[in-house]
């Protein structure tokens, strides 16, 4: 025990040397992800609640926010690197004051075809304000870290951007939704991620770009710039090492692609089987909770294991987390201890949490650096909106058949209906989450099928280092 919390004091120690921009861009992330959590966690409900959107609409547009978001980040990428961090927040920034409070007033001065057109056009701007930010978070986390710090900087980085969505969950989407009713607690989780973009406007102010943790993280000079953003996107484009990244990421999005259903199936599916208070905050701040945990107590040990390895079981777990949702419900009721409807569903939904969540916490904080890590440093941004492009594709996708399948297999009184007994399993919602485990099962065992082609790479950059290292190393007498 005493050896396990040296460990730990020795591993943030490291973090002694950072200078205040490596604390300022975190204190970014946690407003970021404080008003952004928190509006993911209403926003299906806010399209139909508040703005009149059908079920299928309503996934629909939330899908069609992530698409923007991906393609932007797709787009901004190349850009971040041209105008530098502190320009790139600063853009970022201003979009999302202005689509955050947007969405958070329209429904209260306008009404039909004015409010649907102006609500759309507000999360058109609000993809592309969150596009700016998110490769250039990558981008200061790299600069404003050393070789020696950096991995534990991005489990830092992950660790408050959980924490944050801890308090998102429970005290902001909860906490206004209880207090004030569904419509007009929804109007005020927006309002409040306005507040937190000032606040992340006036971290950016502070920032100094040019404080370097390593000189050769150093952005280049004025000269070097003229030829980006389109060259730089061409060169990225050509690279082996890219394609295989992409490659890599495509075969994980079977189980990546169960976070998009924390916000595009969960809100909808938990208050519909259950009931319209149930408290959506606190259920999704259960993810982040042991996250957190976890992380804190697996920092220490976490990069003595093989990457590879640790994503194949993160996923495993992530994926099979999904069968405690698409098992007929009957068979839930029969376990000791569960009495009614209710519990079942609470035990189910509980259940899921919880064991994705350990998934999560394996596999998930390895994809951001290794990103990072493998980018040349003149082309991290670019490096992370262009590895974007599987998700790119997916979620519209996901997006569209969400909002089918909620109509289809959750709508609205499907809870009378299931307490009557007159439903078969294949109309069902374990049915649809069936299907879900199912495309969730493929990454795992796609990644296995290709790990020779994935690690070739790895494999051979690491020899060319090894002899690179050898070669350099002083003689010994």
């Amino acid at each position: 025990m005493l050896k396990a919390a040296q460990n730990y004091f020795a591993e943030f120690k490291v973090l002694q040397s950072v200078t205040k921009e490596f604390w300022l861009t975190n204190a970014i992330i946690f407003f970021d992800s404080l008003a952004y959590f928190s509006m993911m966690n209403i926003l299906t409900l806010y399209l139909t609640a508040n703005c009149g959107f059908s079920d299928v609409e309503s996934g629909a547009w939330t899908g069609i926010f992530s698409l923007y978001l991906t393609a932007f980040v797709f787009a901004v990428g190349s850009i971040c690197d041209a105008i530098g961090v502190k320009r790139s927040f600063y853009f970022g920034m201003l979009m999302l004051i202005a689509s955050r409070l947007g969405l958070g007033v329209a429904p209260e001065l306008l009404k039909g075809a004015s409010l649907e057109y102006t609500v759309k056009g507000m999360i058109i701007l609000l993809a592309l304000g969150s596009a700016f930010i998110t490769p250039v978070t990558s981008t200061a986390l790299r600069r404003f870290t050393s070789k020696e710090n950096r991995s534990t900087g991005f489990n830092v980085y992950y660790l408050i951007m959980n924490v944050a969505a801890i308090f998102a969950g429970f005290a902001v989407t909860d906490g206004f939704r209880n207090s004030l009713g569904e419509l007009k607690g929804n109007l005020a989780i927006l309002d409040f991620g306005f507040l937190m973009s000032i606040f992340c406007f006036v971290c950016v102010y502070f920032i100094n770009e040019h404080q370097v943790a390593d000189e050769d993280e150093r952005a280049p000079s004025t000269d070097e710039k003229a030829r980006r953003p389109i060259q730089i996107f061409k060169e990225v484009w050509k690279e082996s090492a890219f394609r295989k990244l992409v490659l890599f990421l495509a075969l994980t999005l079977g189980v990546r692609l169960v976070f998009t259903h924390q916000f595009l199936v969960m809100p909808k599916y938990y208050t519909r089987v259950l009931h319209g208070d149930f408290d959506l905050g606190l259920a999704n701040s259960i993810n982040p909770a042991i996250i957190v945990v976890g992380l804190i107590l697996l920092i220490p040990v976490i990069n003595k294991y093989n990457t590879f390895k640790l994503i194949v079981v993160g996923m495993t777990i992530s994926a099979l987390s999904l069968l405690f949702m698409a098992v007929p419900i009957e068979w839930t009721l029969a376990i000791p201890g569960i009495r009614n409807l209710d519990q079942a569903y609470l035990f189910i939904i509980y259940s899921q949490i919880i064991v994705f969540a350990l998934g999560e916490l394996i596999f998930s904080p390895r994809f951001t650096e290794y990103i990072s890590v493998v980018a040349p440093k003149d082309k991290v941004a670019s490096y992370m909106a262009l590895s974007a492009l599987p998700m790119f594709i997916a979620k519209p996708i996901n997006g569209f058949i969400s909002g089918m399948l909620i109509s289809t297999y959750s709508y609205d009184g499907i809870r009378a209906k299931i307490d009557t007994g007159n439903i078969s399993y294949r109309e069902s919602p374990e049915f649809m989450w069936m299907i879900y485990f199912l495309l969730a099962a493929l990454s795992p065992f796609a990644v296995i099928a290709m790990k020779r082609t994935l690690t070739a790479a790895h494999a051979a950059k690491k020899a060319e280092e090894a002899v690179a290292s050898a070669e350099s190393a002083p003689v010994q007498a």
